[in-house]
Parts: structure tokens; sequence; C-alpha cells
């Protein structure tokens, strides 16, 4: 008679998932136990068939529970499809929160970038926008967006991270007789993307830390159709499967003066898909002439309006000293935790505008900083 004691095991693996509920573990170390958990259920189960095979070969019989049974197998599958489930939801709420991070040690980089700019300009000799389109295209190979404005005109020009780079397309532009003092920036694009990210819900978590004026409204997640306003979930598991899905997330009409951006960025400007390694996380801001204008929005001023502009992708995160309650509220709920307040004294006799369990996260801003300046410097002989 077989004696492999394949039942004992398998109420071994039972219990020894049960108790993985109890404890408390990190998102890595969950997966680790449930792999390994994994790994011996496929052994046990090649010991099952194998005892099963020889059974019936040699007419001889064997105990109930000595070997597992289907409605076993498909309990133990069952059960374990339940604790991977658990893992991945429990996975999805750490990386959905910003408190989670160590950008650093976690080697995520971030790197800031211009997305576009409206520039406006003017020329002296008679011209229309179809002539500069089609001459900018000869020149460069690329094909440009260009309307007509006041008494000239508005190109849109993506990408141009270097002065250098933004000059020489500029510098097309004097066959046309460029007016150099009319050049004013009308509309800009800013960018942080988030390099090295292992998990979707960075997205979620930047929503959830990035501070925003009291203003700030219109928050959503969208895809392709337009006309139709779908709300940001509350749940950070749903949030998960739409970003996956292809949502993006909006803050503001993307018309309005100030528009907010977040998504995960799989392929350039013309749709073509990036490298797995160039995908990124990227949160965006969009800005307009009448905030511009009151920066100063002159061609030669450039370089100051990027740092400016930067300034609308600040972070924060909950404080450390936090109720356990705060905690568990940031952790399962999504919410916009950096939108400012109505000013209000707080417990030190500091005027505040950010909820009393919410400041700035300093290392995170530092880095953004950091990026921001490293931009900067490509820029730094026009200002």
């Amino acid at each position: 008679m077989l004696n492999l004691k394949v039942g004992d095991e398998y109420h071994a693996l039972m219990n020894r998932l049960s108790q993985i509920d109890e404890e408390r573990l990190t998102a890595t170390d969950f997966y680790a136990k449930l792999n390994e958990i994994r790994f011996e259920l496929n052994l046990l189960k090649a010991r099952s068939d194998r005892c099963e095979e020889s059974s019936r070969e040699s007419g001889c019989g064997f105990h109930v529970g000595e070997v597992v049974s289907f409605d076993t197998w498909r309990a133990l599958e069952q059960r374990y499809a339940e604790n991977a489930k658990h893992a991945d939801e429990l996975e999805t709420k750490i990386y959905s929160n910003i408190n989670s991070y160590d950008f650093k040690a976690m080697n995520i980089k971030i790197r800031a970038k211009v997305d576009f700019l409206d520039l406006y300009f003017e020329t002296t000799k008679p011209s229309t926008r179809h002539d500069i389109k089609k001459f900018l295209t000869e020149k460069t190979g690329i094909r440009h967006y260009i309307k007509d404005s006041l008494n000239g005109y508005v190109i849109r020009l993506h990408d141009m991270n270097l002065l250098k780079l933004l000059k020489e397309r500029l510098r097309c532009l004097d066959h046309f007789g460029l007016l150099h003092q009319s050049m004013k920036i009308v509309e800009l694009e800013v960018a942080l993307d988030f390099y090295g990210y292992k998990h979707l819900g960075l997205a979620t978590a930047l929503l959830k830390s990035l501070r925003l004026p009291s203003t700030a409204n219109n928050l959503r997640v969208f895809k392709t159709q337009t006309g139709v306003f779908v709300p940001i979930p509350v749940n950070p598991i749903v949030l998960h499967r739409k970003l996956k899905d292809g949502f993006n997330i909006g803050i503001n009409h993307r018309l309005a003066d100030e528009y907010w951006h977040i998504y995960q960025k799989q392929t350039d400007q013309n749709g073509t898909p990036l490298k797995e390694s160039e995908w990124r996380i990227r949160a965006e801001k969009n800005i307009k002439k009448p905030v511009l204008s009151r920066m100063n929005n002159s061609f030669s001023n450039i370089r100051q309006l990027l740092l400016e502009s930067f300034k609308g992708l600040r972070f924060t995160h909950l404080k450390a000293e936090a109720s356990s309650h705060q905690v568990c509220v940031y952790m399962n709920k999504i919410d916009v935790y950096g939108m400012e307040k109505e000013a209000y004294l707080d417990s030190q006799r500091n005027w505040r505008k950010l909820a009393p369990d919410i400041e700035m996260n300093a290392e995170l801003n530092r880095m953004v900083v950091n990026a921001v300046c490293n931009l900067a410097k490509n820029f730094k002989h026009y200002s």
C-alpha cells in the first residue's frame, strides 16, 4: 500500500496559507511566501499524480487522504487565488501611497521636461501660415502646428529641452523676417517623468500627494471619449484597473488657465510605442496665456518662466505623527489630500493652507527641484 502522506502535507500547506493572512507582511514578502507555497504545491500535485497512476497500474488500493482529490486541488487553487488577489490589492494600496516611497533607495529617477510650448511671433515679410508651415517642413522634416493670431502667428514646438535646439528651430523663421522682440510664450506644458517605477500605483500616489490650489476642480479620469465626465474612483483598486486600461487623470478642464494631467507614458508624441525601458509615470502642468503673462512671458524670460511653472508640480505627504485612523483613510481612500484649504492658524500659531495631517514632502520635492534646475541649466544663456 502507498503511504505518501500527501493529504497531511496538503493540510500543512492550507495552514500556512491561512497564517499568511494573519501576518503583517510587506507586499514583497507576501508574494515571496505565496510563490514558495506555490512551488511546494506543484511538487505535491506531481507526487499525487504519480501515486494515483501507480495505483492504477499495480491494482493496489490506497487510503482516502493519502492522495489529494480533484476537488481538494480545486479548493487549494482557489485558496491560493484568493491570497494572490489579496496580495495584489495590498501591493496596489501600498504603491498608491506616497509615504511608501523612498525614491532614491528604489532607484526612481525624475527628469524635468518641456512637453511643448506655444510661441507667438510676428514677421516683416508678407506671408501666410501655410507658407511658413511648408518652409519649416522642408527645412526640418517635421510638420508644425501653426495658426494665425493677432498680427502674427502661434507655433507649437514639442520637446524643446535645450535652448540651442529651440534657437535652431526659430532660426528658420528668419527667412520670413522674424521680429525677435515680438516673441512671447502663450502656452506652456511642463512635465516630470518618473523612470524606473515598479508599479502603476505611483500615478495614484502622485495624485493623492500633488499640491493643488483650492480652486482646482473637474477631477476625473478619461481615455478617448470626450464629453463624458468620469469622476476619479475613491477606491485605489478601481483606479488602478482604469490606469492599467489606459485611462488618464485630469484636474481642471483642459482649456482652463491651469490644467494638471497624470498618466503612464508609453508612446511618443506621434503615438509610436516606446521601449519598455523608456516607459514612465508623467505628471504634467499646462499653463495658458493669462497666467504666463503675469510672470512676464517674453521669450527672453524663458528660463525664469520654466522655474516658476514647475512650482505647480510639488508634492505633499502624510505627517509621521498622523493618527492611525488618518493613516488608514489615506491608504484606502483616493482624495486630493494636497489641495489647499482656506488659510488657518495651526497649534503653533502659524498660518497653514494644508490639512492638519498633511505637510510638504521635503525629500521628493528636493529631487524635483534638482531635476528642474538641471533642465534650467539648458536655458541659462538666455535669461
